[in-house]
């Protein structure tokens, strides 16, 4: 389901956001029978054709009235029962067609409406039922979902409105439809509220007045969707508007937090730019609202209205555009989840997997490649602690419900595995299959096999093996690798090993990648893994300094290897991916670093100007508490990243006063320097001399507090 789970869980790795997700179902496995049962996509009597919801809303008794309008085609002729959902927070009054009483009866959630006489095979009828609602307060994610008030608390007495939130099946508690994502249909909704609140919902406002004191407030998608991806917020609200190559932009948040707008939103644009133009499929849907709103968790990704958690607004100050990564995997929802939406739960992955994927390539756009390689190996990193867990395929019918369905195998194993695909097909083939895909089957529900397809026809490379073993059955692969130096052949000896646990089900991989050898520089020898154990010769002029399996990190895998002692300098200085040389360095400085690997880090520092750069911290150089580098701690003070700033200010802490430096600090204390990097300098400050800095430290610390609103 998006982000939603994602944020609710997030870990933090270097400079990247993590998703370690938490199951919605609890513990155990889910997967493995007795609790898991083989789960199929439920049978339809008709073709959902258009909604019509309207809701009335009583805000003093926490309650409404609605009708919902469920304008149908019958699949087969002679039909003379049609079932439709209604959930447990719905009081069916009436259902009726034609302007005629239809009799009804209620099993659970099923509502299953009699007629007076067979119905004729594809023509349209107009099913109404009324109902009333809202005695149960819907929650968050796997909280009950539905319909949710936002009511004051001690905290805030300002605080009101509603909010309601569809996936997975709670959008059955405020409407009377069908209510599964493998039939879609256009929608509307009119809703009446206080007359100083406002609506959002899907699609474009038709009409929007106050009407005997009270907003009437009228909203309709002309384009097909799934029922869950309906949304309604309403309160009292400050809302932004923009546009986007004449698409209108909302940015809505709670009355009072307008001055967030700017930091929380202001790349939706670039976002909007971005996956338009690599995706090849311009934004498809009239207008992106994206609604900040009281006691929600994270994101959800409703078609053309995000639903997402006011705790998640920012400020400049809070760092670099700390919303993106919830934010880009929200609106990358709407091109997957939306314009093509999963059959059925089992297949959630088509929608998660994408759009934690998308968001990383996001961050490859807007942050550069440190950031991308850090977010991929953050993916990999939640999915293997959930793997010592349980292991199942990513595509699967057989699960417990719907809502074990969101974890770290759909969420950020599936990213990792579109960036093995990626990284196997190339970018022309990739993103050509994505754009075939999101053509093809636009508006529709899908499978596996309907991206599968088109990766295969656009690239006319067959994707099925590759689905097979990566989507299709459970795990990942073990590595562990050797290597040595025949001089009598002058030949690099790799022994790699594949070691996962094959008798779950995990296979053993075929996986294209490539060896690397550094000597004065790093060269990619290209092999193919297939096998338990191979032993892999490469012709060499001398022996290599290090080597690395997969030095790009093109796939997911667990890699089980340390680098020997005699590497690690090497690695250090040529690894192309930023982990790799973080590794390193730590092992270099474990203990006591020789001259040349300070000096390396060193200069790795002071020539790495990239805001995220691929050294994830310095504070091993800066615990040595070395005076000759006083000189590069007072360059970095001007660096772009805020986090290597932060690390320059730490160690200038470390070494003796000079008012040089203090100088320096206290240059940086603005409003544009961060809270954390604030709050720093007073420390050092206090540190050097708490008297004679007195003031500065109390602008610092100051400068260095967050306020409270809004977190």
């Amino acid at each position: 389901m998006s982000c939603n789970r994602l944020f609710l869980a997030l870990a933090a790795l270097g400079l990247a956001a993590v998703p370690a997700l938490a199951q919605r179902g609890g513990g155990g496995n889910p997967f493995a029978p007795p609790a898991a049962k083989l789960q199929y996509a439920p049978d339809r009597d008709f073709d959902l054709q258009h909604l019509k919801v309207e809701l009335d809303i009583d805000w003093p008794g926490r309650k409404f009235t609605g009708a919902s309008t469920n304008t149908v085609a019958p699949l087969r002729a002679g039909l003379s029962v049609l079932h439709f959902h209604a959930g447990k927070n719905i009081e069916v009054k009436t259902a009726q067609s034609g302007g005629k009483s239809l009799s009804f009866t209620r099993e659970g959630d099923t509502i299953s409406v009699s007629f007076p006489a067979p119905l004729a095979k594809d023509k349209p009828l107009l099913v109404r039922f009324t109902y009333a609602g809202g005695a149960i307060q819907g929650g968050g994610f796997g909280q009950g979902d539905g319909f949710h008030w936002m009511n004051p608390n001690d905290q805030n007495k300002e605080k009101q409105g509603f909010w309601t939130q569809g996936e997975t099946a709670g959008n059955r508690e405020w409407a009377v439809t069908w209510d599964y994502p493998n039939d879609l249909t256009t929608t509307e909704t009119i809703t009446t509220v206080p007359a100083e609140w406002s609506v959002v919902s899907n699609g474009l406002p038709v009409a929007d007045k106050v009407v005997n004191g009270r907003r009437v407030s009228h909203w309709k998608m002309s384009q097909p969707h799934a029922t869950y991806l309906m949304a309604i917020v309403s309160g009292p609200f400050d809302i932004k508007k923009d546009k986007w190559r004449n698409v209108p932009l909302w940015y809505v948040v709670p009355k009072g937090y307008a001055d967030k707008i700017d930091a929380s939103f202001g790349d939706t644009p670039d976002m909007l730019e971005f996956f338009s133009n690599i995706t090849g499929v311009k934004y498809p849907w009239p207008k992106y609202a994206q609604n900040a709103m009281y006691d929600f968790g994270g994101g959800m990704e409703n078609v053309s209205s995000t639903t997402l958690g006011m705790s998640n607004l920012t400020d400049f100050r809070s760092g670099f555009r700390n919303m993106a990564s919830l934010n880009s995997h929200e609106l990358a929802h709407q091109w997957f989840g939306d314009l093509v939406t999963c059959k059925d739960w089992g297949e959630v992955w088509l929608n998660e997997s994408f759009a934690t994927f998308m968001e990383v390539l996001y961050f490859e756009h807007s942050r550069g490649k440190n950031a991308y390689d850090r977010e991929v190996d953050g993916n990999m990193r939640s999915y293997l602690s959930e793997a010592r867990r349980y292991k199942r395929p990513v595509s699967t019918n057989l699960y417990r419900d719907p809502e074990v369905m969101f974890d770290s195998h759909t969420y950020p194993k599936g990213g990792a595995i579109l960036h093995t695909l990626r990284r196997q097909l190339g970018d022309a083939a990739f993103f050509g299959g994505i754009k075939k895909y999101l053509t093809e089957h636009r508006h529709k529900p899908v499978e596996w096999e309907d991206l599968c397809r088109a990766f295969t026809d656009y690239s006319g490379i067959n994707c099925e093996p590759f689905f097979q073993q990566w989507l299709l059955k459970p795990g990942h692969p073990v590595l562990e690798y050797s290597w040595s130096w025949d001089a009598a052949t002058s030949e690099v000896v790799v022994t790699v090993k594949q070691t996962q646990d094959t008798s779950d089900g995990t296979p053993i991989y075929t996986i294209p990648t490539k060896i690397g050898l550094i000597r004065e520089s790093l060269n990619r020898i290209t092999i193919t893994l297939n096998a338990p154990e191979q032993i892999i010769k490469i012709k060499a002029l001398s022996k290599p300094t290090a080597v690395l399996l997969d030095p790009d990190h093109d796939f997911l895998r667990e890699l089980k290897h340390e680098f020997a002692p005699d590497e690690r300098l090497a690695v250090l200085k040529h690894a192309p991916v930023g982990l790799d040389k973080t590794v390193a360095m730590q092992a270099l400085f474990a203990d006591s670093p020789s001259e040349e690997a300070i000096q390396t880090v060193a200069a790795l520092a002071k020539s790495d100007t990239l805001r995220f750069p691929a050294l994830a911290s310095l504070d091993g150089l800066g615990r040595l508490e070395r005076e000759d580098q006083r000189g590069l701690w007072r360059g970095l003070l001007m660096h772009l990243s805020d986090a290597r700033r932060g690390d320059a200010i730490r160690a200038l802490g470390k070494l003796k006063h000079d008012p040089a430096d203090a100088k320096l600090l206290i240059a940086l204390l603005t409003e544009k320097e961060t809270y954390a990097n604030c709050s720093a300098i007073a420390s050092t400050l206090d540190l050097w001399d708490d008297k004679a800095y007195a003031a500065e430290i109390t602008k610092a610390k100051k400068l260095g507090q967050r306020p409270a609103r809004g977190r």
